[in-house]
């Protein structure tokens, strides 16, 4: 029997994996892809760094060559855009990042600290036993069996495993996000670094260049005022921006609202990263407060093992008051945007 078994291997599983292992914990973790896929969420702040410091990443993370991020320009409470320069930051410029990579580096790390990476591995089902867990794992023709004394719901959105065992998901919103992948065949310039927000009267626009001389742009609004196709013709400055990219991927929608568990942790199990808790995009904050999140529930999970009772409890308790924080600070954005007070889109955030 293992000790603890992670559903998900994306950023918070791989994390939590890590730092579990360097615990001298056996651990398992179970992907279902092998990181090869498309994965979104590109941007990271440059207090990343501390974290990927903290975990001794921060020298591979480099080589990778990852795109650097200088900062936001924000046309945000008026068509005027604003920039929001990283260049005072004591940590340097932020990062645009290839997700899968990034991915694909955490996944390493985990496996070198002892983790076993479980890649293209299915999750068939789980049920409590006595000593803890017994999951069936890989094809239903032929399915492995796996034994641990812990769980953890690293699943994603889905959070199938936390509201099986009684949690359930609390969402604040109905935002999704309509993206597209852009060719961009002319050089970039120094501006292209920032990523940039664009508010119109039924959502906002969001864009960034990638490594691979790529430009991803998403438009976000709620689900019951989706589009049939996003009209860039609102926007000024995306559309300026997009007059220099070339072909373009079809869309695909992406769930973006914000939402948390009920409760993170229980008897046995914990949750972590956007299984616990997602935030939406315009924090800017969903890999850093999933790596960090991830290296508490991994210290939790841990000192549990050992013996602390408290462990679990207190990690539920932080991820519901930062989410509470949270939800204060997205209020306050929302509020300054305030052209279009007849929009539903608008209205629903005041």
């Amino acid at each position: 029997m293992i000790d603890v078994a992670v559903v998900g291997g994306g950023v918070a599983g791989a994390t939590v994996a890590m730092v579990l292992a360097r615990h001298g914990l056996s651990t398992v973790v179970i992907e279902r892809s092998a990181y090869e896929a498309l994965r979104i969420g590109e941007t990271l702040p440059p207090m990343i760094r501390d974290v990927l410091a903290d975990l001794d990443l921060w020298e591979r993370f480099v080589d990778d060559g990852h795109a650097p991020s200088f900062g936001t320009y924000a046309a945000w409470g008026s068509a005027v855009l604003q920039s929001n320069d990283f260049i005072f930051s004591p940590y340097g410029h932020g990062w645009h990042v290839d997700r899968s990579r990034f991915d694909r580096m955490l996944a390493a790390a985990a496996r070198a600290a002892g983790a076993v990476i479980r890649e293209r591995t299915r999750l068939l089902s789980h049920r409590r036993i006595d000593e803890g867990w017994e999951l069936r794992i890989g094809r239903p023709e032929h399915p492995e069996r796996v034994l641990a004394r812990f769980l953890v719901d690293a699943s994603g959105r889905p959070a199938s495993i936390a509201r099986a065992n009684g949690a359930t998901r609390l969402r604040y919103d109905r935002l999704i996000g309509i993206a597209r992948i852009h060719t961009v065949p002319i050089a970039a310039t120094g501006q292209d670094s920032f990523t940039l927000v664009e508010a119109v009267p039924n959502g906002w626009w969001y864009s960034a260049f990638l490594p691979g001389d790529r430009l991803i742009t998403v438009f976000l609004t709620d689900a019951d005022l989706r589009p049939e196709e996003p009209d860039i013709r609102e926007t000024r400055h995306t559309r300026v921006r997009l007059e220099r990219c070339g072909q373009a991927s079809t869309p695909f929608v992406l769930s973006a609202d914000s939402a948390r568990l009920s409760h993170a942790s229980g008897s046995g199990w914990l949750a972590a990263g956007d299984a616990a808790s997602v935030l939406d995009p315009l924090s800017s904050q969903g890999i850093l407060r999933a790596m960090r999140w991830g290296i508490a529930a991994g210290h939790a999970i841990a000192e549990g093992r050992a013996g602390d009772e408290t462990a679990l409890t207190a990690y539920g308790e932080g991820i519901q008051h930062s989410f509470e924080r949270y939800l204060a600070v997205r209020q306050h954005y929302y509020r300054q945007e305030r052209r279009w007070p007849k929009s539903i889109f608008w209205s629903r955030r005041q």
